[in-house]
């Protein structure tokens, strides 16, 4: 097996080895791996050190290497295309990938819509699936917050932090329409093979929502959320996005089976903002860095879900009570129950972290913050009015660009 100079080099050479690849495509083999040749991990090789040669200068390596180095007899056809292969997607990051059933189903989100609200002038709003069903949830949260709080929730915390197993165009769509006016140019899909792109344009509705808006974002938002972001980020700059740097996964992919348990994912579409840029691989960065912890943010979506405990529950951060001033003046010893349980080999509720969610705790503090410095008279926002749908000749979804 070949170290993973070998492949970066089989890469460059991919047509050469698959058109020689043979009756090795007939057998059932298992997915490759590089082995080490040597202790420690193989140097990274730049990349530019490989673009930089030309195809005579590839071939004559590819020649040396098949007839002087010093395992070349593992150098078969089958094991060149394999390295061939895994070179390539390794260029490609996630353009391309090779899945089992158990990745493509580990991908989509355990968890469901989920609405609530942090304080009398604060909604928030989590997506799960991103799915039909959690749009018509959407309005019914908006609507809900409208009777319940009226004009006194101002704010809109809107969390796209859930993975999804596959893009659903129309469903980012129908979210975004509830954020932006009609007729709106949300984003387009571009497919290499079609001579337009596909237009999404925004569509009125009941429901809407125009104030100020707070988006969470991170390594896991997958493409729906990705889309939704990057829309609410480019046609408002007033949308302040928090988390972490998502990844840009913003593209259709296609699943291929190749062979038993193994499928090929690859990107066959990709999704275009209203200036024709694009996120894919690029990813969106937030106004606001808060990387917070995968796992308290699993347990805490779960817990909340399940109404095991209030988001409020996990929006400040909990200390363990120490010795203060106050506690000197009064002549008692807050650290005192601590500590004997701790001589007494008790658990205590300190033992472990506790569960936080800095992203989001970001955002409340960012909240507290501005409406501390906000002047009294502050002036509200102008809500527009959605248009009648006759009017709405566009909103259909698909439309070819002239």
């Amino acid at each position: 097996m070949m170290n993973r100079s070998l492949t970066v080099f089989a890469l460059a050479t991919a047509s050469f080895a698959v058109v020689l690849s043979g009756s090795a495509e007939e057998k059932k083999v298992p997915l490759p791996v590089i082995k080490k040749t040597m202790a420690g991990t193989p140097p990274e090789i730049p990349q530019n050190r490989v673009d930089d040669l030309n195809q005579a200068s590839l071939q004559e390596a590819f020649r040396l290497l098949r007839s002087e180095y010093i395992k070349r007899d593992d150098f078969d056809y089958l094991e060149l295309n394999r390295a061939a292969l895994q070179g390539l997607l390794e260029r490609l990051e996630f353009g391309a990938t090779i899945l089992t059933e158990k990745d493509r189903s580990s991908r989509n989100s355990p968890f469901k819509y989920f609405a609530t609200t942090i304080d009398k002038s604060t909604g928030y709003i989590r997506f799960g699936k991103f799915n039909n069903s959690e749009v018509a949830s959407l309005d019914l949260s908006l609507k809900k917050f409208k009777k319940d709080h009226g004009a006194a929730l101002e704010t809109l915390v809107l969390d796209l932090r859930s993975p999804q197993a596959q893009a659903e165009f129309e469903v980012a769509a129908q979210i975004l329409s509830r954020f932006r006016p009609p007729n709106e140019l949300l984003f387009k899909i571009r497919r290499p093979q079609a001579d337009r792109p596909r237009l999404f344009i925004a569509k009125a509705g009941d429901t809407s929502w125009i104030k100020q808006l707070i988006v969470l974002v991170d390594k896991e938002t997958g493409n729906v959320g990705e889309i939704i972001a990057g829309v609410l980020k480019k046609q408002d700059p007033a949308v302040i996005l928090i988390g972490e740097k998502t990844k840009g996964l913003t593209v259709e992919y296609r699943d291929v089976p190749l062979g038993e348990d193994r499928i090929l994912r690859y990107a066959i579409a990709e999704v275009i903002l209203d200036d024709d840029s694009s996120l894919f691989q690029t990813g969106i960065t937030p106004d606001i860095v808060a990387i917070g912890n995968r796992k308290f943010k699993l347990e805490i979506f779960r817990r909340t879900e399940a109404k095991e405990s209030e988001l409020a529950d996990y929006l400040f951060q909990k200390q363990r009570p120490r010795m203060n001033e106050a506690a000197l003046v009064a002549g008692t010893d807050p650290e005192l129950d601590y500590y004997l349980a701790r001589s007494n080999g008790r658990p205590t509720p300190w033992d472990t972290p506790p569960l936080e969610d800095r992203t989001l705790q970001q955002a409340v503090d960012l909240l507290t913050t501005t409406k501390f410095f906000a002047p009294k008279n502050e002036t509200k926002l102008k809500k527009w009015e959605p248009e009648s749908k006759a009017d709405d000749k566009n909103a259909e979804g698909e439309t070819d660009e002239d």
